[in-house]
């Protein structure tokens, strides 16, 4: 009995110190940004100063880092999958992303959900490959940086992630801004850290500024507190740089549906899976619009591989834009791709300054 009883501590003492070890290894290499960094450009590619009166057109999707398409699901949505199927999914879908972001040609293209260097993307530098390929200057900030997640079974590993804005305009600068972190000590060690991203561009005979903004709000906060905080934050944020003068646009994975549904539709998503609360529109001063396409969803829960028309399938409107008062907006419009490539269709906005 006694040896047994030794067993059983010695076992204990074993997870104990193990878990402590691990907690201290992630408290020594979390990712701790500050309020304000600035940000390089990764890459200097065209570069055109933007005009009064002209249209442009900007393209803004969440690319679900190339492994949530149309075959995946996610254990955080309730389905079983901690990794994409395969590595040859991952370029199938990185290739496929490409190539629709290249055929749209927007002068503004805001991605959300881009590694750089992560277990379930196979080390693949996204970022490279989009500067790459695209003729644009670019910027990326870090929304996800940790060097080990534990959990679940297979644990995730390390997870290198971010915003990625590709841009025809010049980059006069560009800055991230750190949003509040709903999680705590320890569950914050291993999770997100997500900012915004800024990038200010010259207009042709004006002192102003053409503020574009890139931002991916929190999905998995409790009772949505994250996204009231961080959305309370970008609008403030907003409404400085408005001040100004200068013309600000906002590309944005909100993770808040955007429709003004009833209690009914929403609890339409069963309560044990993730539901997309509304976005509080009366944050919203006059001078600020959100545009959004609702004609059709802008992403699918990820519970099950998808399978259009199936009643196991919960599809949402989270992606889109805020653009201020001096900015004028001629279209917005979901390009179905069906999640042929991404848990989330891309949404295209024309638009002209003032």
């Amino acid at each position: 009995m006694k040896k047994i009883l030794k067993i059983v501590i010695s076992l204990v003492l074993v997870a104990a110190l193990g878990f402590a070890g691990l907690v201290g290894y992630l408290w020594a290499t979390e990712y701790s940004p500050n309020g304000v960094e600035s940000l390089p450009v990764t890459k200097q590619g065209n570069s055109e100063i933007a005009k009064v009166g002209t249209e442009y057109s900007a393209l803004n999707w969440n690319i679900g880092y190339a492994g949530l398409d149309k075959d995946e699901d996610f254990f955080m949505d309730g389905g079983k999958m901690v990794h994409p199927i395969d590595k040859a999914h991952v370029e199938n879908n990185l290739t496929n992303i490409t190539r629709i972001i290249k055929e749209e040609a927007a002068d503004v293209t805001f991605l959300q959900e881009v590694d750089v260097d992560s277990k379930r993307t196979y080390n693949i530098n996204q970022v490279s490959y989009l500067d790459k390929a695209l003729d644009n200057s670019s910027i990326f900030a870090y929304n996800f940086r940790v060097a080990y997640i534990p959990y679940p079974l297979p644990p995730l590993g390390k997870v290198n992630s971010g915003i990625y804005t590709s841009t025809k305009f010049n980059i006069e600068n560009a800055e991230r801004y750190q949003m509040p972190i709903p999680f705590t000590f320890p569950t914050r060690l291993a999770n997100l850290k997500r900012g915004f991203s800024v990038t200010y561009s010259n207009i042709e005979n004006s002192d102003k500024k053409l503020v574009l903004i890139n931002a991916h709000l929190d999905a998995y906060d409790k009772d949505n507190k994250g996204k009231i905080a961080q959305t309370k934050q970008l609008i403030e944020f907003m409404e400085k740089e408005y001040s100004k003068g200068n013309y600000v646009l906002v590309g944005a994975d909100f993770n808040q549906e955007l429709r003004d549904l009833t209690k009914e539709e929403i609890e339409k998503t069963p309560a044990e899976l993730w539901r997309a609360e509304l976005f509080d529109k009366t944050l919203l001063k006059d001078k600020f619009k959100l545009y959004y396409d609702n004609s059709r969803p802008s992403a699918r829960l990820n519970n099950k591989p998808y399978e259009k028309g199936s009643n196991e399938t919960y599809e949402f409107i989270i992606d889109g834009f805020i653009a201020s008062d001096n900015i004028e907006v001629s279209q917005v419009k979901t390009l179905d791709q069906d999640y042929k490539y991404s848990d989330h269709n891309p949404v295209k906005l024309r638009f002209r300054l003032k």
